[in-house]
């Protein structure tokens, strides 16, 4: 059995489909390609396909990953010859490489995502000072606890500050201001942007909240003590993401 990791990116065409959708979407698209795909075993036999992290809603995305299970061997090449024909617009195969059935899986790997923020309101942008002050006030907290809403209405308290590894500020553009965020994804627990920008606006109802901002995920990582592309060496790379809406 082989197994294919795959890259891609995501544009603002297909930026509110869930992950699920997502899902659903490569799914039909491989069974269209002609692609030997490989299931699992049992009475409701399923896809062995899985994406690395999920994509926030509204998010638009340069480097996002899958991994699929083929029943029969198939070359990177081929695999993304076959596969790209058949994505919609607003999807853009970038890659593919070949990789151990043995190796660990993808989604437990990754642990980190790069997004880039760039104010998109009418509003008055905020001053880069005041901006910085409000950014570095927040990550000097030693906790930052949100509510949760669990099953049967039951509220629960999180604190989300170890799931930031970083954030700052990038040089401003004609629009205003950009923020550069590093924030952790993966079943060990996370935290969404907009969950990032919401706690910002709590600190200074002058930096504006989540709807002020535009998110693009540069990149999803493999982070410890630096970060390291999930891609492997030696795989096919194609396209470009010149088509690809972002910011």
């Amino acid at each position: 059995m082989d197994r294919i990791r795959f890259r891609y990116a995501c544009g603002k065409e297909l930026r509110y489909l869930s992950h699920l959708d997502l899902l659903r979407l490569f799914q039909r698209a491989m069974r269209r390609a002609g692609l030997p795909l490989a299931y699992t075993r049992g009475y409701s036999p399923r896809l062995k396909l899985s994406l690395a992290a999920p994509l926030p809603v509204g998010v638009t995305a340069s480097k996002e990953y899958g991994e699929v299970s083929l029943a029969e061997p198939v070359s990177p090449a081929s695999f993304c010859r076959h596969l790209e024909k058949q994505l919609p617009k607003g999807i853009l195969l970038t890659g593919a490489a070949a990789i151990p059935e043995s190796a660990p899986p993808l989604a437990a790997a990754v642990n980190a995502a790069l997004y880039r923020a760039a104010w998109k309101s009418s509003r008055a942008a905020p001053p880069e000072e005041l901006l910085k002050t409000v950014l570095d006030r927040l990550l000097a907290r030693r906790e930052i606890m949100i509510r949760r809403f669990g099953k049967g209405g039951k509220i629960t308290s999180k604190d989300i500050r170890p799931f930031i590894f970083s954030a700052g500020l990038l040089p401003a553009d004609e629009r205003g201001p950009l923020m550069r965020l590093l924030l952790q994804v993966g079943s060990k627990g996370g935290i969404s942007p907009f969950r990032f920008l919401e706690q910002l606006a709590l600190e200074s109802e002058h930096v504006g909240d989540e709807q002020c901002w535009r998110i693009h995920r540069e990149g999803l990582y493999i982070y410890r003590e630096s970060l390291s592309d999930p891609f492997p060496e030696g795989g096919v790379i194609i396209g470009g993401q010149e088509n690809i809406g972002q910011l």
